[in-house]
């Protein structure tokens, strides 16, 4: 392959990725005039990524940890965003992402599909401390959306702490640093009241 049939399949890749600023994510906007897009939860998770590691102390590899963010959410430019709380949906999603995967990452020359095809996946199994880092970032960044916006997005779902919680902990399970940072925006939710209301108990 020529140098410039190179140059030319990353750019038609690249023009490919524009599409994340079109799939819509399920929370909104800080200042509520419309849904975040997967581009900027990408975004605002490499920011997590770049700045809490030294927050919490935590030795890890920052070069990678961004990678990993960069890819996590490539193959939604084929298949779109599944909210966490939708657990049918999100059963039929993996084979979906896989075949996207293969799909979207072929547009690339063999070395860099490998490149970005293995940060995907590195992500998605948790295989290192960044990867497992990630992972919880992706929930601490959507979290923090929700909270931040004034859980908008939990009402509107009927999400009540008890669920998110549940949904959520395998977060911090993977990566315990980010508990207190968990703990934190749930305390900040509950006293601001920004969950649904839970369930009454049965027979009450």
């Amino acid at each position: 392959m020529s140098q410039a049939a190179r140059q030319q399949q990353v750019l038609d890749f690249l023009r490919t990725l524009d599409g994340l600023k079109s799939v819509s994510r399920s929370a909104w906007l800080t200042d509520g005039s419309r849904r975040e897009n997967d581009a900027e939860h990408t975004w605002h998770m490499a920011m997590f990524a770049l700045l809490l590691p030294g927050a919490l102390g935590l030795e890890l590899d920052r070069g990678r940890l961004l990678e990993l963010v960069l890819c996590h959410d490539l193959v939604e430019v084929l298949v779109g965003d599944v909210n966490v709380y939708d657990t049918a949906a999100r059963a039929a999603q993996q084979a979906k992402e896989e075949a996207a995967a293969a799909e979207l990452f072929g547009l690339l020359p063999a070395d860099l599909r490998d490149f970005v095809a293995g940060c995907w996946q590195e992500f998605e199994h948790g295989d290192s401390p960044e990867a497992r880092f990630a992972r919880g970032l992706d929930r601490l960044q959507a979290i923090s959306q929700n909270a931040w916006s004034g859980g908008r997005a939990w009402r509107e779902r009927g999400i009540t702490e008890a669920r998110s919680r549940a949904v959520n902990a395998p977060a911090w399970a993977a990566s315990p640093a980010l508990e207190p940072l968990f703990e934190q925006l749930f305390r900040a939710a509950r006293e601001e009241g920004l969950w649904a209301a839970e369930p009454p108990a049965p027979g009450s």
